[in-house]
């Protein structure tokens, strides 16, 4: 083979084989995923969790460890990594208010974390137009 020739297989080779490590990357990075739990941290277990688009694109999740209460809206499936805005939000009746987005997070919104010490809370998320509020949640 000639001089030529050598250097465009080597050429063709070094492509083919840089293109098959860009789509490793990429299929590693579209299959990251978290559970509720992970992202709130140990102990926490889910209480409550709601569906937020038709095909169940992200969930807003509510989490509980003892007195300290946990939200977190996450993508799910095939939309993580998407771009479509999420946000999620908890609200403890005459305290405080936490939100964290809108913004177009790769994999979830949150966490929000508060002890309601007695007072009632309300949790939301939303995924793009698609949003929930629950109903106040006290003791």
């Amino acid at each position: 083979m000639d001089r030529t020739k050598r250097i465009a297989a080597a050429a063709l080779g070094a492509g083919v084989a840089l293109t098959a490590s860009v789509l490793t990357a990429g299929a590693a990075q579209a299959s990251i995923s978290y559970t509720p739990e992970q992202i709130c941290g140990s102990g926490f277990q889910v209480v409550e969790s709601q569906p937020l688009g038709n095909a169940g694109e992200a969930r807003v999740y509510f989490l509980n460890n003892g007195p300290t209460n946990c939200i977190v809206t996450l993508k799910q499936g095939a939309y993580v990594g998407n771009s479509v805005k999420i946000s999620a939000g908890l609200k403890i009746t005459g305290g405080s208010t936490q939100v964290d987005g809108p913004a177009a997070f790769k994999y979830y919104a949150g966490p929000l974390k508060a002890d309601p010490q007695g007072a009632c809370m309300v949790y939301s998320g939303t995924y793009g137009a698609f949003s929930y509020t629950s109903t106040p949640t006290c003791g």
